[in-house]
């Protein structure tokens, strides 16, 4: 049996760019037989900044107002809710998704965006996160040094961004990367393109990073085919 997870999914309570709330996310997902999604809202300077509150921790408890909704209707709805983010730090362009992260190890981490991806990629060492780059051919954005990866996400989703994803997979491949598929849901167009098969079901961001760790190239869902594989 597989389980369909995707790795890439926003909420209008957090992204500012995000068109649908995360309950309503969470019941699309579901529809569409999903067995899970990971909530990956945008982590940035801007955004903390923007906040009024003064505390890192009640910034972080904003912050997390997608992940909680979607949870909790996850719950009621049968579907797995994971929480990762996508980190960009300060004065870049990339973006890079991060799986392993709890929402306790964000209120005693702050500021991560202060990081560059040299010095996240030593502290992800330490704390087993699993560092994975965002539509790294993206125009104008460019691929981390394969060093400082776990993963590329060799299939991004959104119709709005030319992703070139043939890129992403051939660099993958050339330096024996992570490969996963996220739709990069923000609007009702993007639910459900993207994602990757799992052999078994997992409950956590954890379980998820460890998955990926032990199988690097899952079977990937694209709006290309059904299912791809190596």
């Amino acid at each position: 049996m597989a389980y369909l997870y995707d790795c890439h999914v926003h909420t209008s309570e957090t992204s500012w760019c995000g068109m649908i709330s995360a309950a309503e996310m969470v019941r699309l997902y579901a529809q569409a037989g999903y067995t899970g999604i990971v909530i990956t809202d945008h982590y940035f300077q801007q955004y903390f900044e923007s906040l009024p509150q003064k505390l890192w921790e009640e910034k972080i408890a904003v912050f997390l107002e997608g992940y909680r909704a979607a949870y909790a209707e996850g719950q009621a709805r049968g579907l797995e809710v994971l929480l990762g983010v996508e980190l960009r730090f300060h004065n870049r362009i990339e973006d890079y998704l991060v799986y392993g992260i709890t929402p306790e190890f964000l209120v005693d981490h702050p500021r991560l965006y202060e990081h560059t991806v040299e010095s996240f990629f030593e502290f992800s060492r330490n704390h087993n996160l699993l560092v994975v780059q965002a539509h790294p051919f993206r125009p104008g954005q460019a691929p981390a040094r394969p060093a400082y990866l776990d993963g590329v996400e060799v299939y991004n989703g959104n119709p709005r961004h030319n992703s070139s994803n043939h890129l992403a997979l051939d660099f993958a491949r050339r330096y024996n990367l992570i490969q996963i598929s996220g739709s990069d849901a923000h609007q009702l167009t993007d639910v459900g393109v993207g994602g990757i098969y799992l052999d078994r079901r997992v409950s956590s961001s954890q379980e998820f990073a460890a998955y990926l760790r032990e199988n690097p190239v899952p079977t990937r869902k694209t709006t290309e085919t059904a299912a791809v594989g190596m």
